[in-house]
């Protein structure tokens, strides 16, 4: 027990020496525009977080609006389609697109420092982890967003309409949304994917341990310093803190902390289900 402690505390101490050796992240100053720029979202959404994170880090107010994930008319009357995240600011018309908004905003001097975030590195090994822990997580992750409390799933309309669109395996997306399928089937589905929980956490839980080689330091996952892998990594992750038995190594949990203190945008710890 003394030897588990001790290793323990060796790898959160060296977790804590790699930030402190590893490029240092300072926040801008703080811009705020008048009128805010608004961005509409879902809170689940990790592309959505995407943009909330870019613009955190950035440190530019900005009004988030999220929307019903029913609201078909307002996305619509903004951008012509159903789609989030939505960017609004003064001087463009209304535009989607995560990584579009991203770099946008990181390329325009009116939201501070151009340059803040280095360009994606095309890593395989993040693709590869990404891909292998897909179908767990999507069992556990899509039966929780329906059963918690987040603003786009405050009405039953809202519910069912994601339950409608977002198939769970062995499904494809066509088959999931046909006719042939009644909403009471779905929603069966749903029931018993949160249901078989522990099969999947433990899957997940074992991916976890293979992420956390591939993160560089708290602070940046590819050395070198704040990138779009950083932007679309935690985006992806914030999700697998509303599974409640999730074990995250210091490593992941220590990136995942520092991405969601810098960007404020909070962790699901304390709604975890």
């Amino acid at each position: 027990m003394f030897a588990l402690v001790v290793s323990a505390l060796f790898i959160v101490e060296s977790w804590s020496l790699s930030a402190t050796l590893s490029t240092s992240f300072a926040k801008p100053p703080k811009v705020d525009l008048r009128p805010k720029p608004i961005v509409y979202v879902y809170d689940h959404c990790p592309f959505c977080v995407r943009v909330r994170l870019a613009l955190g880090l950035k440190n530019v107010e900005h009004d988030i609006r999220f929307m019903a994930n029913d609201d078909v008319d307002l996305p619509t009357s903004l951008v012509g389609k159903k789609i989030a995240p939505i960017f609004e600011v003064s001087g463009r018309e209304p535009f989607a697109e995560s990584l579009d908004i991203v770099r946008y905003v990181d390329n325009d001097p009116r939201f501070g420092p151009t340059g803040l975030f280095k360009e994606m590195s095309d890593r395989s090994d993040l693709k590869a982890w990404q891909k292998s822990v897909q179908t767990p997580l999507r069992m556990l992750q899509r039966p929780r967003y329906v059963r918690t409390y987040l603003p786009e799933f405050a009405k039953e309309s809202a519910r069912d309409t994601f339950v409608k669109n977002h198939q769970l395996p062995p499904y494809e997306k066509a088959d999931w949304k046909s006719d042939n399928l009644s909403q009471l089937t779905r929603l069966h589905f749903y029931e018993q994917a949160f249901n078989d929980s522990p099969k999947y956490i433990a899957q997940v839980n074992e991916k976890l341990k293979d992420l956390e080689p591939l993160i560089h330091c708290p602070n940046c996952v590819t050395e070198g310093g704040l990138s779009l892998d950083d932007i679309d990594l935690f985006s992806r992750l914030r999700s697998i803190t509303i599974i409640k038995g999730v074990d995250l190594p210091p490593g992941v949990r220590a990136y995942m902390e520092h991405f969601a203190k810098a960007g404020d945008i909070p962790l699901y710890d304390s709604i975890a289900l």
